[in-house]
């Protein structure tokens, strides 16, 4: 598979304080949680935060190039709005009430062989933007936009192993032989995983909840490993140090 690592990351997003007061605030809503009236592009164009989204005269959730939006369909509020998975991602949705979005700068997503992306976890300046659509805002029985609640995220670890860490080394200690396998067990949670084997001779691939590693040669290389569970992934290391 080809690599599609992008190690751009995003800038902080810093968010405003609240519009609603706390009397307001629906119970379940995380912390730092925003209430907008955004109105469409007719009536105003509200742009939410600086993510450049807006909503078109046809009621569509509209990114401008600047972010990718996935659809949850209906959710029960935005402390609900997890994304499972990141697939099928669009440049314009309809706003519908009751439904939930991910927004995420294109930078930030890697795609993985499922067809899947992800973002990178444990760098905080990576977030991304969790909506929800309370309910439409009319005007003479027209509809003009949207009320919507939205809070800045960043991705979960799920017990990933740290980024940039090595999460196995293959030398004399624990590889005597060329055919010998050696293996790696994967983080719970449905973890999918890319091995970038650089033209090695070294092959990879799983058996369960493991990975297995094999060589083909004797050689000394550090090679990289991703690891993805629902919205997140991590880059790791396999450090192979068996030379002839």
């Amino acid at each position: 598979m080809k690599k599609i690592f992008l190690p751009l990351f995003l800038a902080a997003i810093v968010w405003g304080a609240p519009s609603c007061s706390d009397d307001d605030k629906v119970p379940g809503d995380p912390d730092g949680t925003v209430a907008l009236n955004m109105m469409d592009e007719g009536n105003g164009k509200t742009l939410l935060d600086d993510s450049g989204i807006y909503i078109d005269k046809a009621q569509n959730f509209v990114t401008g190039g600047r972010c990718v939006l996935f659809t949850l369909g209906k959710v029960g509020g935005l402390g609900a709005v997890t994304p499972k998975s990141l697939e099928t991602g669009t440049s314009a949705a309809a706003v519908e009430a009751g439904h939930g979005y991910v927004a995420v700068r294109p930078a930030a997503l890697m795609s993985f062989p499922s067809g899947k992306q992800a973002m990178p976890i444990g760098n905080r300046d990576v977030n991304y933007l969790k909506i929800y659509v309370v309910s439409p805002l009319t005007a003479e029985d027209k509809t003009v936009g949207a009320a919507v609640k939205y809070v800045a995220a960043v991705p979960e670890s799920y017990k990933l192993p740290e980024y940039g860490s090595t999460v196995l080394t293959i030398d004399d200690s624990n590889y005597h032989e060329l055919g010998q396998k050696v293996t790696l067990s994967l983080p719970a949670g449905e973890a999918e995983y890319d091995f970038i084997d650089d033209g090695y001779g070294i092959s990879c691939e799983r058996d369960g909840g493991k990975l297995v590693f094999r060589l083909d040669d004797w050689f000394a290389h550090k090679f990289e490993l991703y690891l993805r569970i629902r919205e997140s992934y991590t880059k790791v290391y396999v450090d192979v140090n068996v030379p002839l």
